[in-house]
Formats: structure tokens, C-alpha cells, sequence
């Protein structure tokens, strides 16, 4: 996932806790960002991508290989359990060096892996960075320099299986421009007409061609000055403001939502403490318009609000995300929870995944993976030592949501 920014505070009653959870090591190995295949929607697809499924994940390590490793449906466990099942490509960049590893691409051309690669470099040279794709060709895996990514950073694909290609958007080295193009066709760079990014915060919508991402509001409205949610067409070219106040809003994400007859929703991080979903609502007078859903403040003892992804289950759909302790993401020395709500009235409750008894962690960059026993909340794990002010990652976690297996016929589509 892209990393961001976290601001502001704003205390709420303590969290409730998960009846039965438990944090499950999954691997000592320090597998960072790691980004699983579609086959974390709960649809195990052996026979996909050629015969080599599609539960699977892919990362980089710390000598900037890109790797891929497969994931046991089963019991969610990662074959082999260090993430090295087979290398990809060589000068890969790291998660931390533009602030994202690689991300999945999906289209009728199957999975493709999209990340940003020191190209004809055998140093992280930064001038040399470019983005490159890699699909598998038979038994390997061929990479391949983006057309017109030379000099661009943090790829992020759309993952719709019914495309004939997948799309594709990026930002320039310094971050002050957001492109797209198609995957795997050349053509030229279609810069996305904004300014003032929020620089980490951008996502496709599922099912359509479109990008919410944040940047600066609209001169002389609430939002002048301040960060806002929008929604960019990549067919037409439209942009529209969908957020409007003053206060900075971050991280969304959007999704046609189930429950709620397939109408629209997405949430936004308002001033880096608040969860805010929203719903596109059909009005009495037969137009639609953005509601608030639900507004998500966090207990006071873990105030600031991190890493919100969402995944749909049992015909319901969830977010999860991170509650740290410090205003810094990045400050070890903080312990963070992970924490989960609905979007129904009957479950927007904040629930804490987090175990009562867990011992103060730093817990970062939560990803979901549908298993046959229902969804596991996965995250990298880390132990601050005070005295010589330094952290040792202690692997990769999971925790159990407690939502149970997937009803027979209520599995997700993708």
C-alpha cells in the first residue's frame, strides 16, 4: 500500500474487543509491504495465471529482489513461510525508498506485477527509477520498463478481471504530478489535471475507470487550503470535488457497497484522526448526493488513525486500519492496535482487533486475506528497545476477525 501522512487527534470512547482473537505469527521473516493476489477476495483460482493460481503475494526484500510466494487458502499460511518462492526481478526498489513496493495488476491478461525499478542500475541510484511491469511468460516471469515510465515512481494498477488491459497511474520523482496509460499498450502519459497532491493518497475504483485520490480543494469554498477528496475519469477527462470542508482529508477509498443495494460509499481520514463513510443516497427529490454514513473517532489512548483498506464479506463490507499511539507513523518507539468497523448501523461500531492482553507492539501496513476460515487481518509486527532506542521487526502477524467462513453463494466477485 501507498504510505501517508497521520494528523490531528480527537479522543472516543475505548474500543470493544474481538470475543476469541489472537495474534498468529505467520512468518519471522521481515517481509515488508507485501501485497497479496485477488485470491485474498475468498475465491481460490488454482488454475489461473497459467496454472500457478492466484493466492499468492509479492514483495521486496531488503537486497531489493522482487519475489513471489503463494498463500495457503486453507490455513493462510505463506509457502514458502520467508516469501522467497520465486524471484521475480533483481534492483527493485524497496518500499521505503519512494514510500510503496510493488502492487498487483489484473485484467483479461491476467496478473501482472507493477513497481518502481532501478533501471540499468546496479546502485538505488534515484535518477536511474523507473516503472516496470512484470508478466509471466510460461514458467518465468519477464520485466518489462513501462512505456513512458522512465523517471516516474509507485505504480498502481486497477485490478478489474473483465478489462482487456489494466490501467495504470504513477507520480513524477518529486510527486507533483500524477499520470496514467494503459498497461501494456504505449501511448502517451495522460497527466491527471489537479494540483497539490496528497502525496501516497490515490486508489482506482473498482469496476469503472476512475481514480479518487486527494488534492488541494477549489478556491473560494470550504476546502480552499485544504485537502480533498476527488474523483478523476481517465475516459472522459472529468474531474469532480467530492469532499468539501475545511479540514484535510486523506486515504479514501471507494467501492459499490452491497449492503447497501450496490450504491456507492468511500471513506476519507478527516485531519488524520477520524474515519468518515460516506454513501452516494438516492433523495426524496429522485437525485443522488454524498451522505455521511458514520464518523469513527478512536479511544484516546490510540487517537491517530493509519493504513485504512477495506474488503467485503458475507455480503457485508469492512475497514480496517491502524490506531497508533504517536502522531508519526514511523516513530517505533509508539505501539499502534489494529482496529475494525462496518458500514451498517448494526455493526459501525469500533471493534478492536488488537488482543486485550497483546503486549505493546508497533503493528503497521494491514492487509486483508480471505482464508476458507474467513478473513485474517495480516501486518508487520516490531519491539522497541528503549535503552538503545532501536526495533527488531518480529515478522509478519495475523489476527482472526471473527466474521466467520463465507456463506455458500456469498462469496465475493471479482
Amino acid at each position: 500500500m501507498l504510505l501517508a501522512a497521520a494528523l490531528g487527534a480527537q479522543a472516543a470512547p475505548r474500543a470493544s474487543d474481538v470475543p476469541s482473537g489472537a495474534e498468529v505469527r505467520v512468518t519471522t521473516s521481515p517481509i515488508i509491504d507485501y501485497e497479496f493476489d485477488w485470491g485474498r477476495d475468498g475465491v481460490d483460482c488454482p488454475s489461473c495465471n497459467g496454472g500457478d493460481g492466484n493466492s499468492r503475494l509479492t514483495f521486496v526484500d531488503g537486497s531489493r529482489q522482487l519475489w513471489v510466494a503463494h498463500v495457503d487458502p486453507l490455513t493462510g499460511a505463506f509457502l514458502p513461510a520467508d516469501g522467497k518462492g520465486e524471484r521475480v526481478d533483481r534492483m527493485a526498489a524497496f518500499a521505503t525508498d519512494f514510500g510503496n513496493g510493488p502492487e498487483w495488476a489484473l485484467s483479461q491478461q491476467g496478473s501482472q506485477i507493477v513497481y518502481t525499478k532501478y533501471v540499468g542500475s546496479s546502485t538505488p541510484d534515484k535518477t536511474t527509477a523507473g516503472v516496470v511491469m512484470a508478466s509471466q511468460v510460461g514458467s518465468g516471469w519477464v520485466p518489462s520498463v513501462l512505456p513512458s515510465g522512465a523517471h516516474m515512481q509507485s505504480p498502481l494498477a486497477s485490478g478489474d478481471a473483465s478489462d482487456l488491459e489494466a490501467r495504470v497511474h504513477y507520480q513524477d520523482l518529486a510527486k507533483l504530478k500524477t499520470y496514467w496509460q494503459m498497461l501494456d499498450v504505449a501511448q502517451p502519459l495522460t497527466v491527471v489535471p489537479l494540483s497539490g497532491y496528497a502525496a501516497g493518497s490515490r486508489r482506482w475504483v473498482p469496476g469503472t475507470h476512475k481514480i479518487i485520490l486527494s488534492a488541494r480543494g477549489q478556491r473560494l469554498t470550504p476546502s480552499a487550503g485544504y485537502h480533498a477528496v476527488f474523483l478523476y475519469d481517465t475516459d472522459t477527462g472529468a474531474t469532480e470535488q467530492i469532499t468539501n470542508e475545511a479540514a484535510d482529508n486523506f486515504g479514501a477509498m471507494m467501492w459499490a457497497a452491497p449492503e447497501y443495494g450496490g450504491d456507492w460509499v468511500f471513506f476519507s481520514i478527516r485531519n488524520g484522526a477520524q474515519l468518515v463513510v460516506y454513501r452516494y443516497q438516492l433523495q426524496a427529490n429522485g437525485r443522488r448526493r454524498w451522505v455521511i454514513l458514520n464518523e469513527v473517532s478512536l479511544p484516546a489512548e490510540t487517537p491517530y488513525l493509519w493504513s485504512p483498506e477495506y474488503f467485503i464479506h458475507n455480503g457485508k463490507s469492512y475497514i480496517f486500519f491502524q490506531m497508533n499511539t504517536g502522531q508519526d507513523p514511523s516513530d517505533f518507539s509508539q505501539p499502534s492496535r489494529l482496529a475494525m468497523v462496518g458500514i451498517l448501523p448494526e455493526n459501525a461500531a469500533l471493534v478492536n482487533l488488537t488482543p486485550a492482553d497483546a503486549p505493546a507492539r508497533v503493528r503497521m501496513d494491514p492487509e486483508y486475506f480471505i482464508t476458507a476460515q474467513g478473513p485474517f487481518i495480516y501486518y508487520n509486527r516490531y519491539q522497541w528497545f528503549a535503552g538503545s532506542q532501536t526495533f527488531v521487526p518480529e515478522g509478519v502477524w495475523r489476527v482472526d476477525t471473527q466474521l466467520g467462513p463465507a456463506i455458500a453463494g456469498m462469496r465475493a466477485a471479482h
